[in-house]
């Protein structure tokens, strides 16, 4: 026997389109409330991940560093040096790291300088003998051989065999042992002590500094890639065997010792990460104990300091998912609030779908308390499969499309209880539209509230948050440093502009759409599509409405990405002047396959008693080295180096001093010339400080003769770029990449806002489709009737399909212009945002997403095809005696 549950259940599926708009409203609502957890989850995880990525594996584990001595410091202590000590602090740190989770096993470095000659002692420049010579633990594992022996021996890097003519098997005299090979000095690293032995070539391996840098050899890169602050040359790796190494050192040699150990960073999240950073700075505590032997080995027997970079990345992620939290929980509370304005449509959809029916029931005496209870259990569990349909959506986009597919197990609680209550509010939202609808077949003055300014509270609150609302871009100072955020006003502000203007757009167009009477529609077609929207227009107001919101909403985020995205990459390409800048230290050819420009800088020079940074540069090559951007102010960076070519008095350009053109006097290593000077705001290279100025090339080597500074410009991958020096030979002193000025940064984690919002605003798009569906259903029966009456007036199948998409199109073309121009708003009146870093030129650039309008161009188009097919298959399926009847 069926029981008054199952009933209900059973007829609140008997309608598809109150099942698909219920389920919808359900889905639009438990989406976002179940996705705020896991997006928060997944970006602290892809801030740690991204983190660990990018620094050295070995740094972010354990690391100790420092000197290993070779000499007791008291003869008449049994203290361990040398050989004994190497082992004992392999050995403890091995023990140690054992405990520590995902800790691998420990890598041992010693490093010390070394000289190479042939058996034959074939003279050559002490420069061309010098090497570092390296014993790393497996380092036979990590080389790109290019020949191999048949024995022990010393590693040779390529390009240093070849200079030597050497093979593999040949011998070679090593001299070890120098005690400022890796000093921070100016001075070459001649070994000015240690043994001299013959060893055998063991093999020839590809240098490393022709490669991209791997994870094995990323602690010991500053020794073959050189510290670029220090402006000194660097020397090839040789690799030897620990026996090998210590039989070339002696009790005066200078040698540095690294015990490392990585930890397997795949899948950690912050959840998972704080067991191995327990266990990392137990280690740390036990380094740091007197009485541990731990200690003795690293600091009393030789100075070494342990670092271990772990903890700080995760309180880094803490931060960022702290940061996000203010952003992303408003825009997840908007988008289920989107979904709640769904689901109480849905709840009054169901009233005009039963209106007869609860007539009859009201009529007998059932109140409005028992009819809303009526119409929870009909949709009750459509509302429950929504739901979790909605927690499984949020599942997947956010693995998928989110930063981080990990997700901790307190975000997976934290969605089922999101999705919990998502549930309850979207019964409690149908269950109050429900009511309200039923009471207002009853009372009139539900009505007039309808009419009420509503636009004004979302408006007033946008212009209160406007002024009330901070716009630093920089908050969460702490332990790991500064972390950004988008400043509260860029969304705050944008979401309530938009809702209140597509509310006051609504209400301007239910007033207008009555009122107005086109002189122009004289076809059928076009006469029918706007009765119809006169005949509905709340209907209308309400769709068009749904559409602009979701559009403006995506446009926005979108330019505001782009946006921050175009100005920080804008502000890092200035400050450096192109990809990578390289100091020379010779003469050198420019690798080929880059845009390459050769140029001078004078750093001394002055425009009365300013001091001004002169580059010379080659008008032929320079401007497609150079970085530029068309949006930035004045004239192109073309005209400005091609008039340096100008024929008279040297010309000049100047970025630093405003108004100052026409002829300027500069002093120029003691020689003041008048140069013909064209002011401008900035130029590529120009930093914080002085003013810089451009003048030919030749024209500066001229007037400053040897005091120049040789740079070598690059435009191109830095990946790519840095290899390509080693194997061009370039002398590299410093080295400057437009990457580096915002790489590891405050503004790391500034896009997941929105890409939330991104997806907000993708979630929104959902509540046209609802809508338009809605629309088109709330219609249904009157077109029926209408059709068959239309097809007596000789309009046929075609020309009323014409006028549906008319009507639909209309109404959804509305709505995406109307979109955009609220996207326009908006970013006119938070655009001063989007320059992170106001100190630093050039300003915000504004980023046009043409490409995502045209798309959302194309999807409004589609949808109104689709949905206009459909409801003409719907009204050409109809039966006239059915319709005529009016029993369906």
């Amino acid at each position: 026997m069926a029981t008054p549950w199952s009933r209900a259940v059973r007829t609140g599926w008997r309608n598809p389109a109150v099942v698909i708009a219920v389920a919808a409203a359900a889905v639009l609502v438990a989406l976002p409330a179940t996705a705020v957890a896991l997006f928060l989850s997944a970006a602290g995880n892809a801030t740690l991940q991204q983190q660990t990525s990018l620094a050295c594996q070995w740094a972010v584990g354990a690391q100790w560093q420092g000197g290993l001595p070779m000499r007791r410091s008291d003869p008449t202590e049994p203290e361990p040096v040398g050989r004994a000590l190497y082992d004992t602090r392999t050995k403890l740190a091995s023990q140690a790291l054992a405990d520590v989770p995902k800790a691998s096993h420990t890598v041992t470095t010693v490093l010390a300088g070394a000289s190479v000659e042939t058996a034959t002692r074939t003279p050559t420049h002490p420069e061309q003998t010098i090497l570092n010579l390296v014993s790393r633990t497996g380092f036979e594992n990590h080389l790109q051989v290019v020949q191999r022996g048949t024995g022990p021996g010393i590693w040779l890097p390529d390009q240093f065999a070849a200079l030597k003519n050497l093979h593999a098997g040949d011998l070679v005299d090593v001299r070890g042992g120098s005690r400022n090979s890796l000093a921070p000095s100016g001075k070459a690293a001649v070994p000015d002590s240690g043994v001299t032995r013959q060893l055998r070539v063991a093999g020839i391996y590809r240098d490393l500094r022709s490669m991209p840098d791997q994870p094995y050899w990323c602690s010991i890169a500053g020794v073959y890639r050189g510290d670029p602050l220090a402006n000194v040359g660097t020397y090839p790796v040789a690799l030897v065997s620990p026996d090998d190494f210590f039989s070339l050192t002696t009790p005066d040699s200078g040698v540095q010792n690294l015990v490392e150990s990585s930890v397997d960073t795949t899948g950690m999240t912050t959840a998972s990460a704080p067991a191995v950073v327990a266990g990392l700075e137990h280690v740390r505590t036990r380094t740091e104990n007197p009485a541990d032997p731990l200690e003795h080995a690293f600091h009393r027997f030789g100075s070494t300091e342990y670092t271990s970079s772990l903890g700080g990345m995760v309180t880094r992620a803490d931060q960022v998912t702290a940061q996000l939290a203010t952003t992303v929980v408003p825009m997840g509370a908007v988008g289920a609030l989107a979904g709640l304005v769904i689901a109480a449509a849905a709840g009054s959809f169901w009233v005009d779908r039963r209106k007869a029916e609860l007539a009859v029931l009201s009529s007998r005496g059932v109140g409005p308390a028992a009819l809303v209870g009526k119409a929870v259990l009909e949709v009750g569990t459509v509302v429950v499969l929504g739901s979790a349909l909605g927690w499984l959506a949020a599942r997947y986009l956010v693995a998928e499309l989110g930063p981080s597919p990990l997700v901790t197990p307190g975000a997976l609680t934290g969605s089922v209880i999101g999705a919990a209550a998502a549930l309850l509010v979207t019964l409690g939202a149908i269950a109050v539209a429900s009511g309200r609808r039923i009471t207002a077949m009853f009372d009139a003055h539900t009505t007039r509230r309808r009419n009420w300014p509503w636009e004004l509270l979302p408006l007033g609150a946008a212009l209160v948050c406007y002024f009330v609302l901070g716009d630093d871009p920089e908050a969460g100072a702490g332990a790991a440093g500064s972390v950004a955020r988008i400043p509260p006003r860029l969304i705050v502000v944008p979401l309530l502009l938009v809702i209140g203007l597509a509310l006051l757009a609504a209400r301007i167009v239910r007033f207008t759409v009555v009122r107005v009477r086109p002189v122009s529609l004289h076809r059928a077609v076009a006469f029918l599509s706007w009765r119809r929207l006169a005949s509905a227009p709340a209907a209308a107001a309400v769709l068009i409405a749904a559409t602009a919101i979701p559009i403006a909403l995506s446009v926005y985020a979108t330019t505001v990405t782009g946006s921050v995205d175009r100005t920080l990459h804008a502000e890092g390409q200035l400050v450096v002047g192109t990809d990578v800048v390289v100091d020379l230290t010779g003469p050198a050819q420019a690798p080929p396959g880059f845009a390459a420009s050769f140029a001078d800088r004078y750093d001394s020079a002055a425009i009365g008693h300013t001091t001004v940074n002169v580059i010379g540069v080659d008008p032929a090559t320079f401007p497609d080295t150079a970085f530029w951007d068309n949006a930035l102010p004045g004239p192109t960076l073309d005209d400005l180096i091609a008039s340096l070519t100008a024929p008279g008095a040297p010309v000049g350009v100047l970025a630093g001093i405003p108004g100052t053109n026409g002829p300027t006097n500069v002093t120029i290593n003691g020689h003041t010339v008048s140069f013909e000077v064209t002011s401008v705001a900035q130029l590529p290279g120009k930093s914080a400080g002085f003013p810089l100025m451009f003048v030919r090339r030749d024209v500066l080597a001229g007037l400053a003769g040897e005091n120049l500074h040789h740079e070598l410009w690059l435009r191109g991958d830095p990946d790519r770029i840095i290899p390509a020096l080693s194997v061009a030979h370039v002398p590299v002193g410093t080295l400057g990449q437009a990457g580096d000025v915002t790489a590891n940064g405050v503004y790391a984690a500034i896009t997941y806002t929105f890409l939330f919002l991104t997806a907000v605003s993708v979630l929104a798009g959902a509540i046209v489709l609802v809508g338009l569906l809605l629309y088109l259903n709330s219609r249904a029966r009157a077109r029926r009737s209408a059709y068959l009456l239309l097809r007596r007036m000789d309009i046929g199948p075609r020309a009323h399909w014409r006028a549906l998409l008319y009507e639909v199109g209309g109404l959804l073309a509305t709505g995406f212009v109307a979109g955009l121009g609220f996207a326009a708003i908006a970013v006119a009146v938070t655009s001063a945002g989007y320059d992170l870093d106001p100190a630093a030129a050039p300003g915000t650039l504004i980023s046009a997403p043409w490409s995502l309008t045209a798309r959302l161009a194309a999807a409004t188009l589609l949808a109104a095809v689709l949905a206009t097919l459909a409801a003409q298959r719907a009204v050409s399926r109809a039966r006239p005696s059915e319709v005529l009847r009016d029993t369906n």
